[in-house]
């Protein structure tokens, strides 16, 4: 469930909008009326929480694609950064 606002009334009514999004927990899609278009979106805070989520989860999968190939041993990859960070600190 969402709610479609145009611009304009995301320009006069932002703050009210910001509101609403945050405390009924549905995303504001902004569109362009003229071109119906999708211009923009106000998240809930949850809903943003989620979307960072995501993105870091998909940018492990990358990078476990990434690694897959080179044989690394993940275990000694975190044992190796932790004794380089501790290293650093001294």
């Amino acid at each position: 469930m969402h709610k479609r606002v145009s611009v304009a009334e995301g320009k006069r009514g932002f703050t009210r909008l910001l509101k609403e999004a945050k405390e009924k927990g549905i995303p504001i899609l902004v569109f362009n009326e003229r071109l119906d278009e999708f211009v923009g979106a106000i998240l809930p805070p949850k809903e943003y929480e989620r979307y960072e989520r995501l993105c870091a989860y998909f940018d492990a999968l990358r990078l476990s694609k990434k690694f897959a190939g080179l044989k690394i041993d993940a275990a000694e990859l975190v044992r190796e950064a932790r004794e380089e960070l501790e290293e650093r600190a001294e």
